[in-house]
């Protein structure tokens, strides 16, 4: 008895190595094909605002091994977000190497939300044609970078960043790389030319409050010419990026700036109509008020454009 019981127990310890034998090898199997991808950024040669786009050139390159995968299914990516030229610059099958030159216009969508004080993230991405998930994945080569002499007239460039992420259709999903550089405006460069002229003309329009009561006709001529300028500096500063649904920090500056014309015009009015009634001491009085509440105004809408 004892030994038909060691015979059995042998018997199913045999079965049970061979059937976990098979599950791993099975599992090995259905392992997707791993393959590196790098980039080196070379520049960024364009970005265009007002078109949602943008230009750049680099290298990009495929680590992979040959004996799971062929150098022409290597080959067989494309672009997600534009569709640049790119030209073979060296290919060896056997070491499992592949790379390219790229250089074309990638689109995106632009969150102006900041403007003129926004920064954008500029990428790429690229998924295989026909091999899903199940079948290959991306990772991110880490000798990836940029050029240290890339740049963009009038933009700080920055945040260069690598990823791998999954991305569905339907029931199907594919590996997607994913490398990104971030693009900001100098934030003193935007001051001086998108905050510091608008608020030069505000100023000026504020100096009525220290004319004489009985010089309306120059105190509302004042407020109307500058009101003018402002309202052309508010288009030209929106003219170098597309219409939005939603309110740019920029428009949010010039509503402020709007109100506080339309107090100085309001106040003006008024004194106007006293000093024509022969009320010229309620006109001074009146001027002098409204220039006191004047700070109370102004630090309610600085209050209120921080809320918002």
């Amino acid at each position: 008895m004892i030994k038909r019981a060691a015979v059995v127990v042998a018997v199913f310890a045999v079965i049970f190595l061979a059937l976990a034998t098979q599950s791993v090898k099975a599992q090995g199997a259905s392992a997707p094909v791993n393959v590196q991808v790098g980039t080196w950024l070379v520049n960024v040669e364009k970005v265009d605002l007002s078109a949602n786009s943008y230009r750049l050139d680099f290298y990009l390159w495929f680590r992979f091994n040959p004996s799971e995968i062929s150098i022409d299914e290597v080959r067989n990516f494309e672009f997600i977000n534009g569709a640049p030229t790119k030209y073979e610059v060296y290919a060896n099958a056997t070491q499992g190497y592949l790379e390219y030159r790229v250089r074309g216009d990638f689109i995106t969508s632009f969150d102006f939300t900041r403007y003129p004080f926004e920064s954008h993230e500029l990428s790429v991405e690229l998924e295989h044609k026909s091999l899903d998930a199940s079948s290959l994945v991306y990772s991110e080569d880490q000798e990836s970078a940029i050029e240290p002499t890339a740049n963009v007239a009038g933009w700080d460039l920055g945040g260069f960043q690598t990823s791998n992420t999954l991305h569905s259709y339907g029931d199907t999903t594919y590996s997607r790389f994913v490398f990104s550089v971030n693009l900001a405006r100098p934030a003193v460069s935007a001051f001086i030319k998108s905050v510091l002229p608008i608020a030069v003309i505000t100023v000026i329009s504020l100096l009525s409050f220290f004319m004489a009561p009985q010089n309306f006709a120059q105190r509302i001529t004042l407020g109307v010419t500058t009101l003018l300028a402002a309202t052309t500096f508010h288009l030209s500063l929106l003219s170098g990026i597309p219409p939005t649904g939603y309110l740019t920090f920029a428009d949010r500056m010039m509503i402020s700036v709007y109100v506080i014309f339309l107090y100085n015009l309001a106040c003006s009015v008024y004194i106007m109509r006293l000093v024509d009634l022969k009320r010229v001491d309620d006109a001074a009085r009146v001027k002098s008020k409204a220039l006191k509440f004047l700070p109370v105004l102004i630090v309610a809408i600085l209050i209120l454009q921080a809320v918002l």
